[in-house]
């Protein structure tokens, strides 16, 4: 082998050993570098979920603060419930006693309320009713104002009196009157009469079965002309 040849190998095996040196350095130098870099995040993460345990810990002991808080709150809350539950307890054990006694009162205090009720109602109706048949009344009377000298003057408490001239022949302005009415039932009441009739009761009882009002005020027109006729 050529001495040229021999310095060449060399040169080459020295340069192979210096990359393959420098190539193993550089690996380390990165390898190092990488795990640097990993132990740091590592660190780093470590601090961070010791921090937020830390957190964590602080706010559990404040919770368990508040647990206990709201634990006696709750204690004396109950003591009072259980107190007030005592105080009801005597209280329903005394309105018991009396609850037969209260039941009764109560529906008899009912009754009472519906029957009142039930005769306002009647009572209102009757008077609506009474209202309805004194209009009718008036109407009725009209038809004799003109051929039988009939005044009708509206008195209070829904009553009517009926005014009669032209009986007395002497006297045809003498007025003859007689008050009629309804009462609460509905029901015709003669009373009253101007000069009086003894007949006012027989009159009453006669319109109250016919319901015919004309009727009555022909009646009560010839008992007070009979009457001025006994007089002459």
């Amino acid at each position: 082998m050529s001495t040229s040849k021999l310095d060449s190998e060399q040169s080459l095996y020295v340069y192979m050993q210096e990359f393959r040196h420098q190539f193993v350095n550089q690996s380390s130098e990165e390898r190092t570098s990488h795990i640097a870099q990993r132990i740091n995040l590592c660190k780093q993460l470590r601090k961070a979920q010791i921090d937020a345990w830390s957190k964590k810990y602080r706010d559990g002991e404040l919770m368990m603060e508040k647990i206990l808080e709201f634990r006696n709150d709750i204690q004396l809350q109950n003591k009072r419930i259980e107190e007030k539950q005592n105080e009801v307890l005597q209280i329903f054990t005394r309105i018991k006693d009396n609850e037969n006694e209260e039941a009764d009162l109560a529906k008899h205090l009912q009754s009472l309320k519906d029957e009142l009720n039930h005769k306002r109602e009647i009572a209102l109706a009757n008077k609506r009713a009474n209202r309805d048949r004194l209009k009718e009344l008036q109407k009725s009377a009209t038809m004799f104002k003109d051929r039988l000298g009939l005044e009708i003057r509206k008195l209070r408490g829904e009553k009517l009196q009926f005014v009669f001239r032209c009986i007395n022949p002497k006297d045809p302005d003498q007025p003859f009157s007689c008050i009629i009415s309804l009462n609460e039932q509905g029901d015709y009441e003669v009373t009253a009469s101007d000069p009086p009739l003894d007949c006012l009761a027989e009159f009453q009882e006669k319109v109250r079965e016919t319901k015919n009002f004309s009727g009555l005020l022909a009646n009560l027109r010839k008992a007070f002309t009979t009457l001025v006729s006994q007089v002459k």
